[in-house]
């Protein structure tokens, strides 16, 4: 799995969910796209290793017209390409999965459809 989509939102739904977005991730200067920083006791080693090069690392959360997507690939802010880029780890994935359980409880929305 590499995304954990939602989508068939509603407009409304769209919008409380990108205001509890606002609050609780870091938007980024495009448009529907927003930054879940993940925990440091849950990086992976290679990515402990590159907290000080490459930190922080973190998970994009896409939101458009209709759908929001949570992706399971831990990112960083430094560099494009490195070995500290990769697919999320079962406790990240848990993690990211919990973060979307709270912003969906937060904004009223059902995760389910």
């Amino acid at each position: 799995m590499q995304n954990f989509t939602v989508d068939k939102l509603s407009p409304e739904e769209i919008s409380r969910l990108e205001s509890v977005l606002q609050q609780r991730a870091k938007p980024s200067p495009l448009g529907g796209l927003f930054w879940i920083e993940i925990p440091e006791e849950i990086l992976a080693p290679i990515q402990k290793e590159h907290t000080h090069t490459c930190g922080p690392h973190y998970f994009a959360v896409e939101i458009g017209e209709d759908f929001i997507s949570f992706e399971f690939l831990v990112r960083n802010f430094q560099r494009v390409r490195c070995d500290c880029i990769s697919p999320a780890t079962p406790a990240q994935k848990v993690f990211l999965l919990e973060r979307a359980k709270e912003i969906f409880s937060l904004a009223g929305v059902e995760m389910q459809r």
